[in-house]
């Protein structure tokens, strides 16, 4: 057995989660886990958010209160600007709240 060029194991598991088509669903988890542990004010989000989505840039978040819905939508900026911010890249285009 001939030994080929050694690779750290941070390049072996990036390659196995582009050959495995990884890439968008960790991204995903990781929009989301942003989204469930960032808080406004008083409300954290994680408590109030019954379903979300990402596509497109769109992260699209279904919340139970109608008051903390109305609350975060004057702050919709703010938060993907946040968002941005946690996830150390500009990911997030637009916050849709419904």
């Amino acid at each position: 057995m001939k030994r080929e060029a050694t690779r750290s194991l941070g390049e072996v598991i990036a390659d196995f989660v582009q050959e495995s088509h990884l890439t968008e669903g960790l991204r995903n988890t990781r929009i989301y886990a942003a989204w469930d542990a960032l808080s406004m004010g008083r409300f954290r989000l994680g408590e109030y958010t019954t379903r979300h989505t990402f596509r497109d840039g769109v992260l699209t978040c279904r919340i139970s209160s109608s008051v903390v819905r109305a609350h975060l939508q004057m702050q919709a900026e703010n938060l993907r600007i946040r968002l941005n911010a946690a996830l150390q890249e500009e990911v997030v285009k637009q916050v849709k709240l419904t």
